[in-house]
């Protein structure tokens, strides 16, 4: 079978069956068990959320108190992740210092995967970066993060753009390097390095950084994204690109995007690829970017998932870009969509440092070209993300004086 087809079938099994990390397996070793059960949490973790004040021997001693173990703590969110029996979440939700407890909730790349390559790159001239490059390539003082399965940081078209800080969540170490290949060919989208007389070229000159919470497989669990984002926004990541989601809301992966939001930073994130109405979380969130996915034709592609929360959509059919051992490869999804916004986003903010993050999220939504139905619609959402006019509003652009504030729920 060629190699596209299996990429192809492995993306749709992804997709439609969310795998649950095996049973009894340590909290960490995703990365090396084989999927095996068709559930939607971690077996046996539970994230619970403290009220404010509660000290760490405090929630400690609850969680002990009432069965559980405490496997690894979140002190910005404050909450911690617990290794219990299926009668603690009904008793520990009774606790009055605790705010909310939840499964930990598996999550998953959102894809169907299918040198000097410029030519065959149609998303970049399609969101106009081309022309935006003659204004802006980029500042290596923005910083993106990408959520995903890591970042292969020795491809030759990406090393140049790497920054080391971020952090491998699913084997608990500092080596973030990509395993799947998912993750790396969104970083490419995003900042491949241009003008090297090598492959790709990407959307904008800037840094990125990488976050694994997805396994080889492009599995992962809420917790693990919760980590990253928070690590993300801690490491002075601007841009938070998570072509990633599941159809569950997390109240903990909620409060981690309002936490990086309320710091300034911009969140996007697929919308899912199983073609109907119904978005993925975290792009359901107010506060992060939905992206959807189109083709060559300016047309929603049939995998693109669509709805209310629809905000932006981007080239997502047939993309080339970086894959690990110096490959480059062609996938498509909104997991290819989502990184092209970030990509726009961190040419914004190169241009106009200034800018806050509802700034650069309100141009890029008043400058996409219009699509489907006139005005904002549930399938391209404001329309296409413009990279050459969000630049010709951002250098006239004063920073507002106020920002409108976001709910901390789905919109």
């Amino acid at each position: 079978m060629p190699s596209e087809m299996r990429h192809i079938k492995l993306g749709i099994w992804l997709f439609v069956v969310i795998i649950a990390i095996a049973v009894n397996a340590p909290h960490h070793s995703a990365a090396t068990a084989a999927p095996a059960a068709t559930n939607a949490v971690a077996s046996g973790e539970v994230i619970v959320c403290f009220r404010d004040g509660v000290s760490a021997a405090a929630q400690d001693m609850l969680v002990i108190r009432h069965g559980g173990v405490v496997l690894e703590r979140e002190p910005v969110l404050n909450c911690v992740l617990v290794r219990a029996n299926r009668n603690f979440l009904k008793s520990m939700i009774r606790e009055p210092s605790v705010s909310f407890v939840e499964p930990n909730f598996i999550v998953h790349a959102l894809y169907t995967p299918n040198d000097p390559l410029y030519s065959d790159q149609w998303g970049i001239t399609s969101i106009k970066a081309d022309r935006a490059w003659d204004v802006q390539k980029g500042n290596k003082n923005v910083k993106i993060a990408i959520i995903d399965s890591g970042i292969d940081y020795n491809h030759e078209d990406l090393r140049d753009n790497y920054d080391d800080s971020g952090y491998d969540w699913v084997n608990d170490d500092d080596d973030p390097m990509d395993d799947n290949g998912h993750g790396t060919h969104c970083a490419g989208i995003a900042a491949a390095v241009m003008d090297n007389d090598l492959g790709i070229a990407g959307v904008s000159q800037v840094k990125i950084m990488a976050e694994k919470v997805l396994n080889r497989w492009g599995i992962g669990s809420t917790w693990n994204v919760v980590r990253g984002i928070v690590h993300a926004v801690q490491s002075d990541a601007k841009i938070i690109s998570m072509s990633l989601g599941s159809h569950i809301p997390s109240k903990t992966l909620r409060k981690a995007c309002l936490y990086a939001w309320k710091e300034g930073c911009i969140l996007v994130a697929a919308a899912g690829n199983d073609g109907r109405q119904g978005i993925c979380y975290p792009a359901k969130f107010r506060t992060v970017i939905c992206v959807g996915a189109i083709d060559e034709k300016n047309k929603r592609c049939s995998f693109s998932n669509y709805g209310a929360q629809m905000e932006l959509v981007a080239p997502g059919e047939h993309i080339l870009s970086t894959y690990p051992d110096d490959k480059y490869v062609y996938m498509s999804g909104t997991s290819m969509a989502t990184p092209f916004v970030a990509g726009v986003a961190a040419l914004v903010w190169s241009q106009n440092a200034s800018l806050r993050n509802q700034d650069v999220r309100n141009i890029l939504a008043r400058t996409a070209d219009d699509l489907g139905n006139a005005g904002w619609d549930i399938k391209y959402g404001f329309g296409r993300v413009d990279a050459d006019e969000a630049l010709a509003t951002a250098c006239t652009l004063s920073v507002s004086r106020t920002q409108q504030p976001l709910a901390a729920s789905a919109r």
